[in-house]
């Protein structure tokens, strides 16, 4: 692992691994205030995550599963979960982070993580979520919804990234998509890439306003996109 220096004194940024592979967003989400984490991650290591990003980790599997990210949708207000969670793991999370509003998600889709991205202004829903989950997603995560594609493709939750402070989507995004995702976020969004050339940029970042923890195979012209685009 390596830390890399901020451009802002409050945040920072750090080079790191999940389970042996750069691709760490596929494992975990995180908000302002809590990362869901699977156990199995080494005690010191969600220390350091939960230093870097600045928030308090919730460890659990979802839907018996350590693939955390592409399974949920989190901000500060709400977490929107797959139907096919287990009761205790959503009793776990209730008990962890108390202050969260919980969806489950009703819709026959379960990866959910790969069809939303929010923070704490809008939510990003992909056109194959019905309506009467989008505005449940809206209301749960206290946002507004916008149904939208990203560069064409509708899992726009695993090619795009929001925090409160800034945001990457996928570098084939038209600029019509990025037109209306900050229009709707408030953000300039910067088209991206992350672990040497991958476009599916959730699956390698883990960020806040405070700091981002990056797959490990990213290389120094992304770190510099990523880095700008998230003000760190």
């Amino acid at each position: 692992m390596r830390v890399l220096a901020s451009k802002a004194q409050t945040g920072n940024v750090q080079l790191m691994d999940i389970f042996g592979t750069p691709h760490l967003g596929l494992f975990a989400s995180a908000s302002e205030d809590y990362a869901v984490l699977p156990p199995g991650i080494p005690e010191k290591k969600i220390e350091l995550i939960s230093s870097i990003l600045g928030v308090k980790p919730v460890v659990t599997y979802v839907a018996g599963s350590v693939l955390i990210g592409p399974l949920t949708c989190i901000n500060s207000n709400g977490l929107i979960l797959p139907k096919i969670v287990l009761d205790e793991e959503v009793e776990k999370i209730r008990r962890a982070a108390p202050s969260l509003n919980i969806c489950i998600y009703d819709g026959r889709e379960t990866a959910l993580g790969n069809l939303l991205s929010a923070n704490d202004r809008v939510v990003l829903v992909s056109p194959e979520v019905p309506s009467a989950e989008r505005r449940k997603i809206a209301d749960t995560l206290g946002v507004e919804a916008l149904t939208t594609t990203v560069a064409g493709r509708m899992h726009v939750g695993s090619i795009s990234l929001l925090t409160n402070s800034g945001g990457l989507i996928h570098i084939g995004a038209s600029d019509e998509e990025v037109g209306l995702v900050e229009r709707a976020s408030g953000l300039k969004i910067y088209r991206a890439t992350v672990n040497n050339g991958n476009v599916f940029v959730r699956s390698g970042l883990l960020a806040t306003s405070r700091g981002a923890i990056i797959g490990a195979h990213t290389i120094g012209p992304e770190l510099m996109i990523i880095s700008s685009a998230l003000r760190l």
